[in-house]
């Protein structure tokens, strides 16, 4: 490839490089619009590193992959970005200038910082490589955005544009894309700018960020990427968990998380990534779009066939309360569907309510999402709706803790305990009872114990 290969999107074309072909041109999938009102009000930020000794800064991956699509950029907005300026010129560039500043990434080549309420990351044009047995990249830095846009994950975040150095050139905005990053964003295409296998044997991470991709954007990985997933899975461990818990949580609450979980199977990415999963990992992956995009949710049906959900969980280095309330999710469905071949009437599905808790609803999504279109299990659902909406299952007794206290006129310990265990019997077997009701059966109950009421 020529030196500074690099042509930009001019009008309503994009030059992309095609190796001996040289460039050809292709429709965009937007206009200049987005990217002229981004570059006005990114311009301060070009104004800053220019003026401080004619360091170029650039705006890279998602935040350009959201403007060619027809997104705005908002005042918050984070962004991405890259400069030729070393790490330690950025910081210095920075500082006096952005309210915040953080510095733990610096050793790799990143400066976050906060300005203006924008949060953003600018790292150095580099090229990074992980060794067979580190978890952490040998960063190399360099000066040049081609070989900054080529070693990154894939080609729809290949795509950058120069923040102009005032708001003036704002008008004269262009986009680089030397990959055909455009052309595969608009035609739902997900290819790495260099050989695949390349791609991934250096930062292993980029494979469950395939999936993530393919969830979130509803892109379908190109057959070389496949075939260089299956071939490198094993990789993945010298990738930290905590990395790809974070990138299989964004991949869970995908639009298409289906499609991005069954790329992670097929390629034995996830077998890899759990280990029980490795003989049924399918299984998971198509209950995911059958419920809603609640992390523990999804994170509970992928893992159904899992024995112990919540362990596996705190394996995969997932957040312990997401973990738990996966754990909870699955073991309420698995009940319902147990119960669901019995006969049912109210004090059944309140009984089972009682037990699931919250995770009631979500619960009642994944039994059905398991079950396909079994009637016990849709039945079980209805019922449950229908009492849900006239008593508000998931509320607890009508009588408090302290409204137990007051009305029998005794302290904190096992009477107490007893009493509300009493009233939630009361409330499975009758539904919710008028407060005066449920004091007055207390009442009955306590001297049918020997107990004194001090109230009536």
């Amino acid at each position: 490839m020529p030196d500074r290969a690099i042509k930009p999107w001019i009008g309503r074309s994009a030059f992309t490089w095609t190796g001996e072909g040289g460039w050809h041109t292709e429709p965009t999938v937007t206009s200049l619009d987005t990217l002229r009102q981004a570059a006005a009000l990114l311009a301060p930020w070009g104004q800053r590193f220019a003026d401080f000794g004619g360091w170029r800064l650039y705006v890279v991956g998602g935040a350009v992959r959201r403007l060619v699509s027809g997104a705005t950029l908002a005042a918050a907005d984070d962004v991405d970005m890259t400069t030729d300026a070393p790490p330690e010129t950025v910081r210095r560039i920075l500082e006096g200038w952005a309210e915040e500043i953080w510095t733990q990434g610096q050793q790799f080549g990143t400066v976050g910082c906060q300005q203006a309420g924008r949060l953003v990351e600018i790292t150095t044009h580099r090229a990074e490589v992980y060794v067979s047995d580190s978890r952490r990249p040998e960063v190399s830095y360099g000066g040049d955005l081609l070989e900054d846009l080529a070693r990154r994950d894939f080609t729809i975040g290949a795509i950058a544009f120069e923040v102009p150095a005032g708001a003036a050139g704002a008008d004269s905005v262009e986009l680089i894309d030397p990959f055909g990053g455009l052309e595969d964003l608009r035609s739902g295409r997900l290819r790495t700018p260099r050989a695949p296998s390349l791609s991934f044997s250096e930062d292993p991470l980029r494979m469950l960020r395939a999936g993530r991709f393919v969830a979130t954007l509803g892109v379908v990985a190109d057959p070389e990427v496949e075939a260089a997933m299956a071939a490198l899975r094993d990789r993945l461990a010298i990738v930290s968990a905590e990395r790809c818990a974070r990138e299989l949580s964004l991949l869970l609450v995908g639009e298409t998380a289906s499609a991005g979980a069954h790329l992670l199977a097929r390629t034995g990415v996830l077998g890899e990534l759990v280990a029980d999963l490795a003989g049924d990992a399918a299984a998971g992956a198509e209950l995911l779009d059958a419920v809603d995009p609640e992390l523990p949710l999804r994170l509970a049906a992928l893992l159904w066939s899992v024995p112990a959900i919540g362990p596996a969980a705190t394996r995969l280095r997932f957040p312990k309360e997401v973990g738990r309330r996966a754990g909870r999710i699955a073991a309420a469905a698995r009940s319902l569907l147990a119960a669901a071949d019995s006969p049912r009437d109210d004090p059944t599905v309140r009984r089972w309510a009682a037990s699931a808790g919250r995770t009631a609803p979500a619960a009642v999504q994944l039994a059905a999402a398991v079950a396909l279109d079994d009637a016990g299990v849709s039945d079980f659902g209805q019922h449950w709706r229908r009492l849900e909406d006239r008593e508000g299952l998931s509320r607890r007794s009508t009588l408090s803790g302290i409204d137990v206290m007051e009305h029998l006129g005794v302290s904190a310990g096992p009477d107490v305990g007893a009493a509300l265990a009493y009233l939630e019997e009361l409330r499975i077997a009758e539904g919710p009872l008028p407060h005066e009701v449920a004091r007055r059966r207390l009442s009955e109950w306590w001297h049918a114990r020997g107990g004194a009421s001090r109230k009536p």
